[in-house]
């Protein structure tokens, strides 16, 4: 790909973390002791320092086997935008079932969840801590929202060092959902009915469709979708597009002694540039570039493939 213009519109690799943000996890970690056997691999990182005039940001991590005792990996706090924070199963017999618990609290509700899920975090909402409970198998867990770099505020403390109520944007709903909860119902589990184009030639392959969000699902959602491709042939998005909306498309190698390698032969068109991709990768598309079609040759190891946008629903330009 060398040479090609839209090279730098692909990731293949995370965001170091500066000595500063060393310093500062080390002091969490001193604060907030953390007694856990949970493996995180950091894997892949999208902001504008990645691709210059990117306007969204995600961290992709795999989480491996163990649990969590004691401690917790993450503070209270809130944002001025929109989150979705996710797990994705990679069981391919049940891939709605993590065979995991992560904990969550979200406004003043714990919520552990045990499916692939997306979490809608409105802008304002208190949310966190987060918490590995048990992780009996990998699960692709990752942060994304529809910002050009990551930002948050801790919780408020007072002169004695004792939280105090957070000013935020979000008015949590008066009434309980379905689940009994006012904040389950920013926990999607479910994948929202679509309609296919025709694929081109004989569909060969093994695909899921694990979990989807849009504005239907969750009020203020942005578009997000997570689909498995096991093993085979296929062609997805066949005929080439645009959008009036900024995307990006993960391809996700599931090889857990080599992560960053992809099971087979994806290629993808940007512009009127073919791009053959061999590792994992986070591919930014700003609105009105022309891409596609994402082809999968000969899948041999698992794929996860996933489209994200700055939208509150999928569309293409006519």
């Amino acid at each position: 790909m060398t040479g090609l213009k839209y090279s730098a519109n692909i990731v293949t690799k995370t965001k170091e973390y500066t000595q500063e943000q060393i310093k500062m996890l080390e002091e969490f970690t001193r604060k907030h002791p953390v007694e856990s056997t949970v493996e995180a691999y950091r894997l892949l990182w999208m902001d504008d320092s990645m691709v210059p005039g990117a306007s969204l940001y995600m961290e992709c991590i795999w989480l491996w086997e163990g649990a969590t005792t004691s401690g917790t990996t993450e503070h209270p706090h809130v944002h001025e935008f929109d989150e979705v924070i996710g797990f994705i199963s990679t069981g391919k017999e049940n891939p709605g079932e993590l065979d995991a618990r992560m904990e969550i609290i979200l406004g003043d509700e714990t919520h552990y969840l045990t499916k692939s899920c997306l979490v809608h975090v409105p802008a304002g909402m208190n949310h966190c801590p987060l918490t590995f409970r048990e992780v009996n198998r990998p699960v692709f867990f990752f942060t994304l929202a529809p910002v050009s770099r990551y930002g948050r505020k801790a919780q408020d403390t007072d002169s004695q060092g004792n939280p105090v109520p957070l000013k935020t944007i979000f008015v949590p709903p008066e009434t309980p959902d379905a689940s009994g909860t006012k904040y389950g119902r920013y926990i999607i589990t479910g994948v929202k009915p679509k309609n296919f184009p025709p694929r081109k030639g004989p569909p060969t392959a093994e695909t899921t469709r694990v979990v989807s969000l849009d504005d239907d699902m969750s009020k203020g959602a942005f578009y997000v979708e997570f689909v498995w491709i096991w093993s085979g042939t296929t062609t997805m998005a066949p005929d080439g597009h645009a959008h009036d909306w900024d995307e990006m498309i993960g391809i996700i190698g599931s090889d857990r002694q080599h992560p960053r390698q992809l099971g087979g032969e994806v290629s993808i068109i940007l512009g009127d540039e073919k791009h053959n991709l061999t590792r994992s990768s986070l591919v930014y598309i700003p609105r009105g570039l022309f891409h596609c079609p994402l082809e999968f040759k000969d899948i041999k190891t698992p794929v996860l493939c996933f489209t994200v946008g700055n939208t509150v629903e999928y569309s293409i330009v006519d």
